[in-house]
């Protein structure tokens, strides 16, 4: 079933969701992130310290919470750094 999933969210994003998914790369590639740092540090709380089975999940939506409400912008400044000085000694 999961492989179903995949296959669907990546047949969407290659087609339908192309250019919604390539306006706000930065929102998705925030969202990943957090997902899976959270994901790993509840994985790692619930082995350690005996927590509830759902730590994980919970570790991966608050994060990816704040990593979309933080990341974004800090993103799209970086993708952006060095393209805005006009007078780039490279430019020719």
């Amino acid at each position: 079933m999961a492989w179903v999933i995949l296959v669907i969210v990546a047949v969407l994003l290659l087609g339908p969701l192309r250019h919604w998914a390539g306006r706000h790369w930065a929102l998705l590639a925030s969202m990943a992130f957090g997902a899976g740092f959270g994901f790993v540090v509840g994985s790692i709380l619930s082995s350690r310290f005996g927590l509830t089975p759902l730590a994980p999940l919970i570790g991966a939506v608050a994060c990816a919470i704040e990593a979309v409400r933080l990341l974004p912008c800090e993103l799209r400044r970086l993708s952006w750094d060095g393209r805005d000085q006009e007078d780039d000694a490279r430019r020719h």
